[in-house]
Parts: structure tokens; sequence; C-alpha cells
């Protein structure tokens, strides 16, 4: 089993730095909560949309992408098929199943029209951020179908039954980190917040703010290298409010500020 999950990260991450692709995968909360926890640090890294543009649009519009993501798992039938998300970015999709029903859902992400269709969140940074040729779907549909094999082979060995709550947190902390709080967490899943901070505490050991915060520093870097957006700017799309109170984490975790960090990715 553990050599099935090596290989599917390995896989995804050789399709995402070699293949020019943005390919993520996302799954029903009863399937990600049926996970051993290496299995979910090793696919977690896979289940989020990193392009700029959808780093922006999750800080102001989190539940949007939530509902986005339940409605393409109920509604996934056999076959491949194109999507346009709420916030005007197209993706091809790969349904996921288990005993006939879908669990999830392949995405190859980050390309767009022309023009921007209703619902575009920054025309700017849509324009910018993400890949206005068309689809290739031919080597989509190369590249693609033995991963689909692997992850449903994978979750064949997997029991739907709930095993441990932790999973979804830290699921959903990983892929809404740059907007979420403690009592976007506590709603969503309907629970305290002294039980939800003490099992992200205990198992992390760290409080769920430090957690989103390390998440939103990646973020970060990867703007700083990709873009020639400002500083501040940066600092709001990843979820800082405060430039100042950025600048001073960045510099606390990576020894460097934001400013000379991307003088150094780009000399």
């Amino acid at each position: 089993m553990d050599e099935l999950v090596f290989t599917i990260a390995k896989y995804l991450e050789y399709i995402n730095n070699n293949c020019n692709f943005s390919v993520s995968i996302h799954f029903e909360e009863k399937i990600l909560n049926s996970l051993s926890q290496n299995t979910l640090s090793m696919l977690l890294p896979y289940n989020i949309h990193s392009n700029p543009y959808c780093i922006a649009v999750k800080r102001h519009h989190f539940k949007q992408c939530i509902l986005h993501q339940q409605n393409i798992i109920r509604t996934c039938k056999n076959e491949s098929f194109c999507n346009q998300c709420h916030a005007g970015v197209l993706e091809y999709i790969y349904p996921i199943f288990k005993d006939s029903a879908a669990i999830g859902f392949i995405a190859i992400s980050g390309y767009r029209n022309k023009e921007p269709q209703p619902g575009c969140f920054d025309y700017t940074l849509w324009k910018k951020s993400l890949i206005k040729e068309k689809i290739p779907l031919s080597l989509c549909d190369a590249i693609i179908p033995p991963l689909k094999i692997m992850l449903e082979q994978l979750f064949k060995h997997y029991s739907t039954e709930i095993t441990t709550e932790y999973n979804m947190f830290l699921q959903f902390a990983n892929e809404y980190h740059n907007s979420i709080t403690l009592s976007d967490l506590c709603n969503h899943f309907s629970r305290s917040k002294s039980y939800v901070s003490h099992i992200f505490k205990q198992k992390t050991g760290k409080t769920l703010r430090s957690y989103c915060n390390d998440l939103k520093l990646e973020d970060a870097k990867k703007l700083l290298s990709d873009t020639d957006m400002p500083i501040t700017n940066i600092a709001l799309d990843v979820g800082f409010n405060d430039a100042s109170y950025f600048i001073s984490l960045f510099k606390e975790k990576y020894g460097i500020s934001p400013l000379k960090y991307r003088k150094t990715i780009k000399d």
C-alpha cells in the first residue's frame, strides 16, 4: 500500500514538474477521513490549485470553491469532461470511482478562454496567470488515465467508515488556508472551537493559525518567483491583511525579506 501511494505521489510530481500541467486531486470528505495519516500527508500537496489566480480567488471566495468541487463529484459520470469553474478557470476533469460511485476527481487546471467569462475575479491576474491555449486533450488522455487507475486501486483498500476527523480538518485547512479562520472550520464540521483546537494542536504541534500561516508563506514564495506583483498585493492575495506582519513572518521563517528572496530567485 505504501509503495502504491509513493508511486502516485511521484507520478503527480512528475506530471506537474515536467509536463507543463497543473494537476490536482480532490475527494469526498468521507474518503479523506478513511485515509491513513501517511497516505494523506503524501497526497495533500496535490489537493490544491496553486496558480496565482486560484490562490487569490480562494482568499475571497473559498465557499464557492467548496461548492464547485462538491458539485463536480455529485454530477460526475463515467467519462472525462471539460468544465469551467465559478471563477472562470477552465479545467479537464477525470472522475475517480469506488464501487461504481464517484468519490472524487482529477483536475487539469489553469487554462482560460480568450476573454473572461462571468465570474472572473481579477481580470489582470486571470490574464497573466492562466494559460490561454486550448487544453491539450490528447496529451491529457495519454498521461492521466494511469493516475486514475492507481487512485482507484488505492481506494479499493480503504473503507469509507469514519476513522478520524483530523484528516478532514487537515485537508480543509490545507486547501483553504489563505482564507479560513478557526470559526470557519468549526462551522463547516459542526464542532466546537476547543475541540478542533485541541485535535489540531495535538496532531500537528501547531495552532490552526500557525499552520495556515506556514502554507500562506509557501504561496507567497511562489508568487514572488512567478509574478512581478508588488509585495503588498502578494501579502493580501495569500491571506495577510497586514503587509508588515507578512514581511516579519517571512523573514522569521526564511531568514530573508520577501524582496531579497525575489531578487535571489531571479538573479
